[in-house]
């Protein structure tokens, strides 16, 4: 008897090299298709091959949608046109077309000679928008009733349409003309009376997302109204698709590890990080690295331009790695939460003057204890040094503790302002700005103080 509770990418090989196409199909069944995709992808062609053979069209389907790209390609080089059509037929469009974006063209012809017209002119409407727009993320397999419909004639359309929709938990209400007029969930057309208008239930304040939005908005639309299902209407407000909640967990990744590597000064990969060649990853490095390089130089000539004065008292080059990485963190710590705060908290430029004063206030009081703190470390550490250097060097950190703080604040609402994305303007960028006012205001009060 084989314990399915043990499976394993092993137990899975050895099942299919003694043909147990019983045990397969049991384990598909019974398995979570999720973790047999993981496994599934470490197989050789000829034993996925197999695979797709011996389990049923609509199983194999739901394995094809959660394979690796790259195995994905692999198999459709492999398929019969027969296999093709199969699996065309049990996908839902949305996957087929986000299957079919980061194929080559030569795959791509030979996946659409195999769909029907209807199938065709769904795969080429989908792939006719822009990419990371709502058109090309929604499902065209949806549930639409009619707002006279009754709550008995609307749960037969349900069964009817509903085992290739991709959710029923709610539908769409349109009118003769296919308007959006509505929308209502499947709990309350259950608990309604047979004989209930559709309109007499509906929700008539419907939020929807048009077919060129961006793929963003539609998830900032849905996370704020709590939304599991987002329809998708045209110019002329006519109902064309919908977009649900998983298709939106995957935009969201996507949009949060773009973000993240724009604030590493990293150039957006389209991959993940193990699918990317080293060429890639160099390329969507080095720009930054080399932007970087080049503008530090000014830091550089500002300490340079005060080397004579430097050498006059050489405790002043102590403290400079000090005082830059305190203010380069504290404008960082600042980018961080404002960019956090314009992708989740809906921040905008007309919330610019309380961002500055709330910055204001946090670097009034993280300076006052950076520099309390900074006196009290090098009067215990440091007894020999001049007093006035110390004092110097505290002013200079509780200065840039405030310039750094309202900078980090200040440059990402900025770039939304000018429509930039606000994730560019993050820690490499504010760093080397505040470096360079860093060095600038310590050298000025050095000058001014020690009397240089």
């Amino acid at each position: 008897m084989i314990d399915f509770a043990q499976c394993n990418p092993e137990m899975l090989r050895d099942l299919i090299t003694e043909r147990q196409v019983k045990f397969l199909r049991e384990l598909f069944d019974e398995y979570n298709i999720v973790d047999l995709a993981e496994m599934v992808a470490e197989l050789d062609v000829e034993e996925v091959m197999f695979l797709f053979k011996t389990l049923r069209k609509e199983v194999s389907a739901e394995l094809f949608t959660y394979l690796p790209n790259d195995v994905k390609a692999l198999m459709i080089t492999s398929f019969t046109s027969g296999q093709i059509k199969s699996m065309i037929e049990n996908l839902y469009t949305d996957d087929l077309v986000d299957f079919l974006q980061d194929l080559p063209a030569n795959l791509i012809r030979q996946i659409l000679k195999e769909a029907d017209q209807e199938q065709r002119a769904e795969i080429n409407l989908l792939l006719s928008y822009p990419t990371y727009s709502a058109g090309s993320l929604m499902s065209l397999d949806f549930v639409e009733l009619k707002a006279e419909d009754r709550v008995k004639q609307a749960i037969q359309k349900i069964k009817r349409q509903g085992k290739a929709a991709e959710t029923i938990q709610v539908c769409f209400v349109v009118d003769e003309q296919r308007n959006l007029v509505g929308s209502v969930s499947l709990r309350t057309i259950l608990f309604a009376q047979d004989d209930s208008l559709i309109k007499d239930i509906m929700d008539i304040d419907v939020i929807y997302a048009a077919t060129r939005d961006d793929q963003e908005h539609v998830a900032k639309l849905m996370q704020r109204y709590d939304m599991t299902v987002c329809p998708i209407v045209n110019d002329e407000l006519k109902l064309i698709g919908i977009v649900t909640i998983d298709d939106m967990i995957d935009v969201l990744e996507e949009e949060v590890t773009e973000d993240i590597q724009k604030m590493a000064a990293i150039i957006p990969l389209e991959g993940s990080y193990l699918e990317s060649t080293l060429g890639e990853i160099v390329k969507s490095r080095i720009a930054w690295l080399l932007v970087l390089m080049v503008s530090a130089t000014l830091t550089g000539g500002i300490i340079s331009g005060f080397e004579e004065k430097i050498a006059l008292i050489p405790a002043l080059s102590f403290f400079i790695p000090m005082i830059m990485s305190t203010a380069g963190n504290a404008g960082s710590q600042a980018s961080t939460m404002v960019i956090r705060g314009i992708i989740v908290d809906q921040l905008d430029t007309r919330d610019i003057f309380k961002v500055l004063s709330k910055e204001l206030s946090i670097a009034l009081l993280s300076g006052s204890v950076i520099f309390v703190a900074n006196m009290v470390r090098v009067l215990i550490f440091m007894p020999e040094t001049d007093i006035t250097v110390h004092i110097v060097v505290s002013v200079t950190m509780f200065i840039m503790m405030v310039i750094a703080k309202m900078v980090g604040g200040l440059l990402p609402l900025l770039a939304k302002r000018f429509k930039q994305d606000p994730a560019a303007m993050a820690a490499p960028l504010i760093t080397t700005i505040v470096d360079a006012l860093a060095m600038l205001i310590y050298f000025t009060l050095a000058l001014a103080w020690l009397g240089l």
